[in-house]
């Protein structure tokens, strides 16, 4: 007797397939919602045909959305559009706008309707969060400029998507009826009011009750009340939000906002993530079973047009945008390659639209076909997008030299110079970025008055540290021109503490070529470019992670009172060595094979005696130093006199410092007995 349960079979041949392709594509360095698109393309109508295109996947994937937006709610709180900053906001702003306008305006002049070009615009003009997020954070560029800026405008971008959501129903009305209605202008301004009304609602009333429901499931001290707690918000607001006329996506994003601020934020999305990853991952799925291949075949040119045209209309478009707001070209061109394709919520929009024919039939396939082949261009077009960027820029600006015209001109200078581009300057230091580390480094460098200049290309930046009062100049510091500007032929040292790898390399190449002399001191977070550094003439190259091991490595040392003159001796030779032992090779005889020798020859330490200390009152024989086994004391020093030949029968008093001699075990069973308990007072 059979019991196959059908959709048993469906879900069996989206994991395996799924399982499949996704490890295939990580060993291909690609990311896994490309993955899962290629396999629900594969399983599909359109390709095997293993899977029907059920009820069940698009629920499947309409849970995904619900919890995916919900995660993305919780994780943007109000705070975030004050952090968003004017050149992400403006940037964004103009890229979005932009990329509708020659989108809409494209489409238009073939004859589309301006419904469905308006559609297909606001589609191109979003990208994709978790792709490109997931490329930066693997490549240690989040935190560098362009990485910083790419990530502002996919926040601007997201908070964009819930406005195209809500503004889909009018234009699916507008394609049905040919023209827009009368009143479709009042009526969106009510359908905005509405929503307003609602968020507020939510805010004042909803994150109560969310609150206090949660609240209570998380005292119960029961992992799945609160599960069950969390899975209840943000499908119940969905489903509220729906019966309001509001989308599911949009209800779901509205109830993680609610919850942004919470205390138990990150115990939710923890306990979410699960869930949202395998069903957000069915909703890429379910795209790709919406597509079908035969368009690729029947239509190449058309595809190759729309994928070639996504690009170059989202690379202009968000380099003309970043570059009007003030970010730097260089900066700028590497931001819009990395949001050169397209992101989740066009996917969204596009399963939002294609009910109300927004879509189209062959022109919703090349979308379809532009958008996955978008994605699977966008690991290539974040790798190269710096040295892309540098490369173009070097050819621009030697062009604008050749015609006498330069860029880089000082901000107001510090107490020290009065010109910072003064030939006059000679043996300063030229501190390269003025994150962190190039802050700590100027303040170090005023307080002990010593020459130095601070180039980036940030003007906030500059202007803080003008403030401050060092002498600062803009500029890019990659470039021959500022370098020159910025005295390298004559400085003494320069700091290149930038997040940027490629412009850090090509940075100290031209240093390297203006002065043989200048030494250049190179901090980075990349392993992998140690040796690349020093190959294009850095002088010494600080590694974060590694320096921090180092720290460590000095703190396990001293914990076992190895001289510090020694400590010291093996830092310098991992140094000198480039960090290779920590980097996976063996270094030739000196550090690890010395520590051995070193543990077991003795050494001398002091102890301070305080208050609680049991020695306190004692007698060196009464504490047994005199014993085989036990630390030897060759002096006493009290009242800052040292007493070498100290009496054995006298007591101890607060305040005496015990200069103990032995091996590093004596030494550390002494500390422990000296030592006052844990629960006493330390004076």
């Amino acid at each position: 007797m059979s019991h196959e349960i059908p959709i048993l079979r469906e879900l069996l041949l989206l994991a395996a397939t799924s399982l499949g392709i996704v490890l295939l594509f990580q060993r291909l360095r690609l990311p896994a919602t490309i993955g899962f698109i290629v396999a629900g393309i594969l399983i599909g109508p359109g390709g095997f045909r293993l899977v029907p295109d059920s009820e069940f996947v698009r629920t499947m994937a309409d849970i995904g959305v619900v919890l995916l937006l919900f995660t993305v709610g919780l994780e943007f709180s109000l705070a975030d559009l004050r952090r968003l900053g004017r050149t992400a906001i403006v940037g964004g702003g103009l890229q979005v706008l932009l990329t509708v306008s020659l989108v809409a305006a494209a489409l238009m002049a073939i004859g589309q309707h301006p419904a469905r070009a308006l559609f297909f615009g606001m589609m191109v003009s979003l990208s994709s969060t978790a792709v490109v997020l997931k490329l930066l954070s693997d490549r240690v560029e989040l935190e560098a400029p362009h990485g910083r800026l790419a990530t502002a405008v996919l926040i601007f971008q997201d908070i964009v998507a819930i406005g195209f959501l809500l503004a889909i129903p009018m234009l699916g009305r507008w394609l049905r009826g040919g023209a827009p209605e009368p009143g479709a202008g009042i009526q969106s301004l009510l359908g905005v009011l509405a929503l307003v009304a609602q968020v507020g609602l939510l805010f004042v009333g909803g994150q109560r009750v969310v609150s206090w429901l949660l609240d209570h499931a998380s005292r119960s001290r029961s992992r799945e009340a609160f599960l069950f707690g969390v899975l209840l918000v943000a499908l119940g607001s969905a489903w509220l939000a729906s019966l309001a006329g509001v989308s599911l996506a949009l209800g779901a994003f509205l109830a993680g906002m609610m919850l942004a601020e919470s205390d138990l934020r990150e115990q939710i999305a923890a306990d979410v993530l699960p869930f949202r990853d395998t069903l957000a991952s069915v909703f890429f799925i379910a795209i790709g079973m919406s597509f079908y291949p035969r368009v690729v075949l029947s239509h190449p040119l058309l595809v190759l047009a729309s994928t070639v045209g996504l690009v170059l209309v989202k690379l202009a478009a968000g380099q003309i945008g970043l570059r009007v707001a003030g970010a730097p070209w260089r900066v700028g061109f590497a931001a819009g390659l990395a949001l050169a394709q397209i992101g989740e919520f066009s996917f969204l929009m596009a399963q939002v639209g294609e009910p109300l024919g927004l879509l189209g039939d062959v022109g919703g396939q090349a979308f379809f076909a532009g958008a996955v082949f978008s994605l699977v261009l966008t690991p290539l077009l974040v790798a190269r997008a710096p040295e892309w960027a540098l490369a173009l820029e070097l050819r621009f600006f030697e062009a604008r030299a050749r015609l006498g015209r330069h860029e880089g001109a000082p901000v107001r200078p510090g107490p020290e110079e009065h010109a910072p581009r003064s030939p006059l300057r000679s043996g300063h230091v030229v501190i390269a970025g003025f994150g962190l580390n190039g802050q700590n480094v100027a303040r170090v460098l005023r307080a002990t008055r010593l020459p130095h200049l601070v180039v980036d290309i940030n003007p906030d930046a500059l202007g803080q540290g003008a403030e401050e009062g060092s002498p600062v100049l803009l500029g890019d510091i990659t470039r021959h021109y500022i370098q020159k500007q910025a005295g390298i032929a004559r400085a003494r040292v320069l700091v290149l503490a930038l997040s940027d790898a490629t412009a850090t390399r090509q940075a100290c190449r031209v240093a390297r070529a203006l002065s043989r002399e200048v030494h250049i001191i190179v901090r980075t977070r990349y392993v992998s470019q140690i040796d690349e550094l020093y190959r294009v003439g850095a002088n010494q190259v600080i590694p974060e992670e590694f320096e921090t091991s180092i720290e460590i490595f000095t703190a396990v040392l001293r914990d076992y009172h190895v001289p510090n003159n020694v400590i010291q001796v093996q830092i310098q030779l991992l140094r000198e060595e480039r960090y290779s032992l920590l980097r996976g090779h063996r270094l030739p005889g000196s550090v690890v094979e010395q520590l051995d020798a070193i543990l077991e020859r003795g050494t001398t330490e002091t102890f301070l005696l305080l208050q609680h200390s049991p020695a306190v009152g004692r007698t060196l024989e009464d504490l047994g130093f005199a014993g085989a086994g036990r630390p030897k004391v060759v002096a006493v020093v009290r009242g800052g006199a040292a007493i070498a030949g100290f009496d054995r029968g006298e007591r101890l008093r607060v305040g005496d410092t015990l200069v103990l001699t032995g091996t590093h075990a004596e030494i550390d069973r002494a500390f422990d007995e000296l030592g006052p308990p844990r629960e006493g007072s330390l004076l």
